[in-house]
């Protein structure tokens, strides 16, 4: 019964699977291609300059991509599900409705990380070509809060896209771009360091809610 949710989910996302994964390797293409030009046209002590004391970030073009992911999938695959109420049916298989509805969930969340882990490889590739670890270091825990922010607009737009009450969607909505908006204020490199775990559990929490929008979802709750 799995496989076969499973396969009907991978239907409704596979394109947009594949456009927002090409999206996000032509922006890191364009980082290193960037970044390239930089090392290549100025002398050493410039670049470290640039870095170390102006905390200047080679990869700021990619900053927005995991949100503009995390809410791409999230419409691709549960918008199908509210036209038509055709979630109702998926929550009448021989399955616990919350357990139905956790699995959707885990799809396409894995979805996107695999994403995120791929763009992280080649961010590492990247800096690790042009700068010591230890900036390697701080640009993984930089843009760490950048990818928490993409499952954090994943889950959020899963929940209230289900969600009946538009009270309710208002106040997720206004919920969520205020704690998106933190991941995204960091300016500096490390910001967030002391925070990443927290901030990584309180994401992972977010997505339990979507069995209470389904619950009110399956019983036509307005």
């Amino acid at each position: 019964m799995y496989s076969s949710l499973a396969y009907k989910e991978w239907l409704k996302v596979r394109w947009t699977f594949a456009i927002t994964f090409l999206i996000g390797l032509a922006v890191l293409f364009s980082v290193y291609l960037n970044l390239r030009a930089i090392v290549e046209f100025n002398n050493a002590n410039m670049v470290w300059n640039y870095i170390v004391f102006k905390g200047y970030m080679f990869f700021g073009q990619f900053k927005y991509i995991p949100f503009l992911i995390g809410l791409a999938v999230g419409i691709a695959q549960f918008l199908p599900e509210i036209q038509s109420l055709r979630l109702k049916l998926t929550l009448h298989l021989p399955l616990r409705e919350d357990s139905t509805l956790l699995f959707m969930l885990f799809f396409g969340f894995s979805l996107v990380v695999v994403q995120f882990v791929v763009y992280l490889l080649l961010l590492v590739l990247i800096s690790v070509g042009a700068f010591p670890a230890e900036i390697t270091v701080a640009m993984v825990v930089s843009v760490l809060p950048w990818f928490i922010a993409g499952v954090a607009t994943y889950f959020l737009t899963a929940v209230i896209m289900i969600e009946q009450l538009w009270f309710r969607r208002m106040a997720l909505a206004l919920f969520g771009f205020g704690f998106i908006d933190i991941l995204f204020t960091g300016n500096e490199y490390g910001e967030y360091v002391y925070v990443l775990v927290q901030f990584a559990l309180f994401t992972l929490l977010l997505g339990y809610l979507i069995v209470l929008s389904g619950f009110r979802f399956k019983r036509g709750v307005r």
